[in-house]
């Protein structure tokens, strides 16, 4: 795979002057971050965004490494058939049109698969968005380049099955704050290179520490299995098609048929892969991952609640209870280290309530929050601590640099279930994602990432 993920040259079949046409903004995203040769080719043109433009890739000079196909479908297996004569190893095709679409387009479609069959071209896609390597700065996609300002590095990669929820999820992801991003596959019909070729490549990438799938069919169940059971890093799925009127979509849409929707669940359950059950959970599972490596604890995790709410540490309970983790019983010199920072009247238990304390010493210097993390993350049977932060109150007060350095002094995880203004908000998650520190703006969805982390329901 490392052609597709590595080239040192790429022709861009289907590139146009046009600056409305998905062919100019491939070659405007090449421009803009990839560093080796790019080479246009479309017979209309001698000149593009002031690059040589080539009638044919058979015209082009030198090697290539790999071509990205943009143009109407029933001209794809003419262009795959110029790349195989070239000795080009892959090709991304970026058109619709194929299986998804009926008879006529499974036709086109059944020729790219014999010509990869008979000449050993990889073929990556068709009716995707390409690849997205946000590390590298390399954007081998149509996506508009106005969509966002510029790329967001992270650990996590992700391969999706549908080309504008690719695109959705990056422009999403870049520009609210909250997650970076290694490399994004957007694999559409899966006709040649598919899950379980992509997967061992990003299972390996040092810049990837947790892969999400989205996939609306597993071409071969058995080896993508095999490979989430030995896999060293965590992998979270969405899959879709579970339902009859879901399966129907997923045949129109990337022309997948979908399987037994409980016999999946158990076998992902089996390989030990985390499975989401939406688009926003299977990245907030992606993003806590990536930040908090799994817990292996032995038993549920024993959580710490340190609220400013008395009632949002009871709601807070009750989602713990139902993901099968545990508030933590806090032991009694943890209680006394606590108590000091109350008033003499509050006792002192778990999930704990600050708001008093807070009170206390709103004029003074104490950082009520940040000491009673320090007393919970000593004590022996609390394994992470679970904050819940408010931003535009100065009496609700939290130090991330100060949670960031005792968590790597610890070893033990927190997680940020967060309230406040807008602005601030925003500036604080962006804070707490450079830290690694997973900020959540839902309770509950808070405590589904502390479960997979410490491996509970």
């Amino acid at each position: 795979m490392d052609f597709f993920f590595k080239p040192q040259s790429i022709a861009v079949i289907g590139a146009t002057a046009n600056p409305f046409k998905g062919g100019n903004a491939i070659l405007k995203n090449l421009i803009a971050g990839f560093r080796g040769g790019i080479y246009p080719v479309n017979p209309r043109y001698e000149e593009i965004e002031g690059l040589t433009c080539y009638p044919s890739v058979k015209d082009v000079p030198g090697d290539i490494d790999l071509s990205i196909v943009f143009v109407p479908a029933r001209q794809v297996p003419e262009a795959v058939a110029a790349c195989a004569d070239r000795k080009i190893p892959g090709v991304i095709i970026e058109s619709g049109g194929f299986a998804e679409t009926g008879a006529d387009g499974g036709r086109l479609q059944a020729a790219l698969i014999a010509m990869a069959k008979t000449t050993g071209i990889r073929l990556w896609g068709p009716n995707c968005m390409g690849l997205v390597d946000a590390v590298n700065g390399h954007v081998f996609s149509f996506l508009d380049p106005r969509a966002f300002p510029s790329l967001m590095p992270g650990r996590v990669s992700m391969v999706v099955q549908s080309g504008m929820l690719s695109a959705g999820f990056l422009v999403d992801i870049m520009t609210h704050g909250v997650m970076g991003i290694s490399k994004v596959c957007s694999v559409g019909n899966k006709i040649d290179v598919d899950e379980c070729d992509l997967l061992p490549w990003l299972l390996a990438d040092p810049d990837t520490d947790v892969v999400g799938l989205y996939l609306e069919s597993l071409l071969d169940g058995r080896r993508f299995l095999e490979i989430c059971r030995q896999a060293a890093k965590p992998i979270v799925i969405l899959k879709g098609g579970k339902s009859a009127k879901g399966a129907q979509a997923a045949m129109s849409h990337t022309a997948s048929l979908a399987g037994d929707s409980r016999i999946i669940a158990g076998a992902f359950a089996q390989a030990g892969i985390v499975e989401a059950s939406d688009f926003k959970q299977m990245m907030d599972l992606c993003r806590t991952l990536g930040s908090v490596p799994p817990r292996h604890t032995g038993g549920p995790g024993r959580i710490a609640v340190l609220t400013f709410s008395g009632g949002a540490g009871i709601v807070s309970a009750d989602f713990l209870a139902a993901k099968g983790l545990e508030v933590a019983e806090l032991s009694a010199a943890t209680k006394k280290d606590i108590g000091r920072l109350f008033p003499e009247w509050m006792p002192v238990s778990n999930p704990v309530d600050l708001w008093p304390a807070m009170e206390r010493h709103a004029e003074d210097e104490v950082d009520v929050i940040n000491e009673a993390l320090a007393a919970a993350f000593a004590d022996p049977q609390v394994d992470a601590v679970f904050i819940h932060a408010f931003v535009g109150n100065f009496r609700i007060r939290l130090d991330l640099e100060d949670v960031s350095r005792q968590v790597k002094a610890t070893g033990k995880p927190v997680f940020i279930w967060l309230l406040g203004r807008r602005d601030d908000a925003f500036q604080f998650q962006v804070r707490a994602r450079e830290l690694g520190i997973p900020v959540f703006p839902e309770l509950g969805r808070a405590v589904e990432c502390m479960a997979a982390v410490f491996g509970s329901r």
